[in-house]
Order: C-alpha cells, then sequence, then structure tokens
C-alpha cells in the first residue's frame, strides 16, 4: 500500500516540477501546495509507522514551503520526484 502512496506523490511532485504546470499550478492556487504539505505529511506518517525511508516525504513538505521561489520550486520538486522515485524501487516487493 505505501508503494502506491508513494507513486502518487512521485506522480504529484513531477507534475510540479515541469516549469510551465509547476509554475500556474503554485502560482494560480496559492494553498494548493499547502494542502500538498499537508499531504506529505501524512505519507512521512504513514512510511514512520511502517518503518519505510521518510527522506522524500521530507523533501516534499519543504519543497511545497519554497512555492515562492520559482527556480528554486521547480528544482526541489525534481529532487524530491527523484528521491521519491529511487525510495520506490528500493522498497519491500521491488526485488
Amino acid at each position: 500500500m505505501i508503494s502506491r502512496i508513494k507513486w502518487l506523490s512521485f506522480s504529484i511532485e513531477l507534475f510540479l516540477a515541469i516549469p510551465m504546470l509547476g509554475n500556474i499550478a503554485g502560482d494560480t492556487i496559492p494553498y494548493y501546495l499547502c494542502l500538498i504539505a499537508v499531504w506529505h505529511a501524512c505519507v512521512l506518517y504513514i512510511s514512520r509507522s511502517e518503518r519505510e525511508p521518510v527522506l522524500g516525504s521530507l523533501f516534499g513538505i519543504i519543497a511545497s514551503f519554497l512555492n515562492f521561489f520559482p527556480v528554486v520550486r521547480i528544482v526541489f520538486h525534481a529532487i524530491t520526484a527523484l528521491i521519491l522515485y529511487i525510495e520506490i524501487k528500493n522498497g519491500p516487493g521491488t526485488d
């Protein structure tokens, strides 16, 4: 179950890392990234309870609050997506 949740987080972060789409979402819906931060906090809680890596969720929370710096926002969302992808591929059941 946690891998599906992380795949959704990865998809959201990858969407936000695309310059045009991420800028539109970040600029037109100011509270959208706060909701994403709450989503990452929930994923962080679930990951910790299942003893899974939490680095991707931590970076997701940070990336959500760096919304006010356009270039930094895009880079951080891309880094978060990469970290989540690595966590998913190295997680249990992907042997």
